[in-house]
């Protein structure tokens, strides 16, 4: 099966779909284009079956975040590992161009059992996420992120998830618990995490904070999992990421 197009995807994505896709940055980084897969280098016409659907290369580098003249490497993981990954079939990217040596960044396709009994959902799960920001444009990982939650949207998985590290308490170098918020991730607050700060009282979950006072989640935000709702109603993963791209995509200037 290939990818759908969701009537979520016609009347709310297609029309960023089709101006990322010409951006200049996807054309430089995200085209699909000199992947070295386990060994073979990728052409257009290949394809890749997965139990959910069957994927294009283009669409393939869309969902993992392959950029071009990437080496890759599949592999199946059968249990968490020490990053709290659940176990799934994980996509490593070699790139010491675009990804900060000496890390290779990693996502995976894992299936998740909900709490209705015998009900199981498809989700994708980034373990590792590593840009060099001296080679790389600012908006890169923004754009590869979108056109992957896009992807992900259209091959019917219910979620991505991912541990937004850094913060109050862990490794100061790390920023993730303050960028992936604005792309849309959430979590839960921890158990009286603002149960001192009287004007957050009411705020369950990190967006809860966001929206109330987002300097305070700046300099008291920590490492947690997060999740991006791929759900086709939308909620507050796609009202907080569609709004943001638009607004740094910068498409005015790039287009014309």
């Amino acid at each position: 099966m290939t990818l759908q197009t969701t009537e979520f995807f016609r009347t709310h994505l297609a029309p960023l779909y089709r101006q990322l896709l010409t951006h200049p940055i996807t054309k430089n980084y995200l085209s699909g284009t000199a992947i070295r897969y386990d060994g073979k280098v990728l052409v257009d016409a290949d394809r890749f079956t997965f139990p959910f659907c069957t994927l294009s290369t283009l669409e393939l580098a869309h969902l993992f975040s392959i950029f071009n003249s990437s080496r890759v490497h599949v592999q199946a993981q059968h249990s968490h590992n020490a990053d709290e990954a659940p176990p799934g079939l994980y996509v490593t990217v070699i790139n010491t161009k675009a990804i900060q040596v000496p890390h290779k960044n990693r996502s995976g396709i894992f299936v998740e059992e909900t709490e209705t009994v015998g009900l199981f959902i498809d989700g994708l799960h980034i373990d590792h996420f590593f840009l060099n920001k001296y080679l790389t444009p600012p908006m890169l990982g923004t754009i590869a992120f979108t056109l992957c939650a896009m992807t992900a949207h259209r091959a019917g998985l219910k979620t991505i998830s991912l541990i937004a590290a850094g913060g109050k308490g862990f490794n100061r170098r790390h920023v993730g618990f303050k960028v992936w918020p604005k792309l849309g991730f959430d979590a839960n607050l921890l158990p009286d995490e603002v149960k001192a700060i009287a004007h957050l009282q009411s705020c369950r979950t990190v967006q809860d904070v966001l929206q109330r006072d987002p300097a305070w989640w700046e300099t008291n935000g920590s490492q947690r999992l997060m999740t991006f709702d791929l759900n086709a109603v939308p909620g507050t993963s796609w009202q907080k990421l569609l709004p943001y791209v638009r607004a740094k995509a910068n498409f005015g200037a790039n287009h014309g």
